[in-house]
């Protein structure tokens, strides 16, 4: 399989973009709102703070790339991965018992999984027809 084909499927541009805006508005959120989102999940300023400048800095790249003239399949399926690794990542924050939240922090960390999981999800249906 030939990861260096391109396309430019508009729907799948239009879920990456969504995706990318989602990702980079939660970097935002999570940067300028550390000191109180880390006070609702139980963790330090300074672990909100790096998470969110990365997500800000990985929505960007990918915004920044979903807007080339042609979308790679390689590219899609880097998205498509890194949304199941955020997904299984909050799976495990949720399981394991080394974690310790309370429930309105579950929820929104489950909630956010399932937003990533339907990004993740639409993109590969999008990327099974590159």
């Amino acid at each position: 399989m030939n990861m260096n084909i391109q396309t430019q499927s508009d729907r799948l541009g239009r879920i990456l973009l969504a995706n990318a805006v989602f990702c980079g508005t939660s970097g935002l959120i999570f940067t300028l709102a550390a000191r109180p989102l880390s006070a609702f999940l139980g963790t330090s300023p300074p672990v909100m703070s790096v998470l969110g400048v990365d997500l800000l800095l990985y929505g960007a790249w990918a915004g920044y790339t979903v807007t080339r003239p042609v979308l790679s399949r390689g590219f899609t399926l880097f998205v498509i991965l890194a949304d199941s690794a955020w997904v299984l990542f909050s799976i495990l924050l949720l399981i394991l018992p080394i974690f310790h939240f309370d429930a309105d922090a579950k929820w929104a960390i489950g909630i956010t999984a399932i937003v990533v999981d339907i990004f993740a999800t639409l993109q590969f249906l999008e990327w099974r027809r590159m």
